[in-house]
């Protein structure tokens, strides 16, 4: 067995120099990473958000509804729908319960919106809307201009995705390795749905001129950070409810409360959402 000399050493050296050199500037192929994980909440800022400036305060409160919730609403149900195992009966329960509670409170996805402007935006929020087999999570979605849309499959059904309103159609099909990312352009109303499913399986989608807006969680709370100082109109709205609305003045540094009651409207002046609907982002 013979060892390479000094001499071999010194002329393979920059052989080998260059091999290293060339593997570390690959670019990971030979070096996956492992995905990050998916986030589960339907509101997840991309990055940790900027602390306010002293010159904004925040609001919260509580949405409640109040008056006589309405009756079950009726689903039909088509042959397509019957043979998918348990569909029906999961579409019947989601969707005949408009408001999602069973009786009068705390209002869960309710959208609280500030008539504030400002010129620094806060941090890209991702708005999730996630397909099931057959319904659409969350109820109603509301987001900003600033933020993106992301649509999300929890089943391997065959959804084609659609936002449809103001002039914006998009259809694509949705895969559950891979989410669907959009931004629109335009503030006003969209309606999320699938091609292939019935047109009850539906969610509506506001987006705001701007980035002031909240809903609210389950028990009917909402926090809107970084308001401008000053006096302010605020809305709350929910799908089938008349509008609330409320003037509040924003302090530097302060957390001003502010509730809202809204009452369901009756069953003839509740305005289903139809695609292309080009009303009023709070009606």
């Amino acid at each position: 067995m013979t060892h390479p000399s000094p001499r071999d050493l010194r002329r393979s050296a920059p052989v080998v120099v260059a091999l290293l050199s060339t593997w570390l500037a690959l670019p990971g192929c030979n070096r996956p990473t492992p995905a990050p994980p998916r986030p589960t909440s339907t509101d997840v800022a991309a990055s940790p958000p900027a602390s306010p400036p002293a010159s904004t305060g925040a609001v919260e409160g509580v949405v409640r509804l109040t008056g006589t919730l309405p009756p079950p609403q009726p689903v039909v149900i088509d042959n397509d729908v019957s043979r998918m195992r348990g569909c029906a009966e999961s579409a019947r329960a989601y969707y005949a319960n408009p408001f999602g509670i069973t009786a009068p409170g705390p209002l869960p996805e309710a959208i609280v919106t500030v008539d504030a402007h400002s010129a620094a935006p806060p941090a890209l929020r991702r708005r999730y809307v996630t397909f099931n087999d057959c319904s659409i999570e969350p109820r109603i979605l509301a987001m900003s201009l600033n933020d993106m849309l992301v649509m999300h499959a929890s089943t391997d059904a065959h959804h084609v995705t659609k936002v449809d309103g103001m002039g914006a159609t998009i259809a694509q099909m949705l895969m559950t390795t891979e989410d669907q990312e959009k931004s629109l352009v335009h503030p006003g109303r969209y309606i999320i749905h699938s091609v292939l499913f019935p047109t009850w399986m539906q969610t509506p989608l506001v987006v705001t001129p701007n980035w002031f807006y909240d809903q609210t969680n389950r028990e009917g709370h909402y926090r809107i950070d970084g308001v401008p100082v000053g006096t302010h109109t605020m809305h709350a709205w929910f799908p089938g409810v008349g509008p609330v609305d409320a003037t509040i003045t924003i302090a530097a540094g302060a957390t001003a409360q502010q509730d809202f009651a809204v009452s369901p409207l009756p069953p003839s002046a509740v305005r289903p959402p139809v695609a292309p609907d080009a009303g009023p982002i709070i009606p």
